[in-house]
């Protein structure tokens, strides 16, 4: 009787501890896994955002920090200036230095235009984005360290989607 109950317990802790990991990475903009491996989803799209969730805003501070070591990440696809048609999947694809992806808890963060798109970890430097509206578009991305915080200093470029 003792060992059900033991048992019970640690379930209860260990349940306890994934919902509290998910509810600190929905509140953050957006880890779906319980597990927290990568949030890499491919089916994450415009309607996503008018759904209730909140939009991170880049105009205001994210818990921002100075990049440390020479962290830095830069936006390898697509290129400044690319053009898309409307339902393309947009590949987002970064390189990082003085960062490692693989590293537990280093993640990065996609925005389009300043609204969060994706929290991307288990060493994944590409993200999918599926569903972005015709017109001109500024995809974003910052380095972020176990705690949430992100680097101050991202990358960007701006896109255009055609109908």
């Amino acid at each position: 009787m003792f060992f059900q109950h033991k048992h019970r317990l640690t379930w209860l802790l260990i349940l306890t501890a994934v919902l509290l990991l998910v509810a600190g990475c929905n509140a953050s903009g957006s880890q779906d896994s319980a597990a927290g491996e990568t949030h890499n989803d491919d089916s994450h799209n415009a309607t996503d955002h008018a759904s209730g969730e909140e939009p991170h805003d880049e105009s205001e501070p994210h818990g921002r920090i100075p990049n440390e070591n020479g962290a830095a990440i830069r936006i390898v696809s697509p290129a400044d200036g690319d053009t898309f048609q409307h339902g393309d999947q947009i590949v987002v694809e970064v390189e990082t230095e003085n960062f490692d992806l693989s590293q537990e808890g280093y993640h990065w963060h996609v925005f389009v235009d300043g609204n969060s798109w994706g929290m991307i970890m288990g060493g994944s430097a590409s993200h999918v984005l599926n569903g972005v509206e015709p017109g001109e578009h500024e995809i974003s991305a910052y380095l972020s360290i176990p705690t949430h915080e992100e680097y101050e200093d991202g990358d960007a470029v701006t896109i255009t989607v055609e109908e």
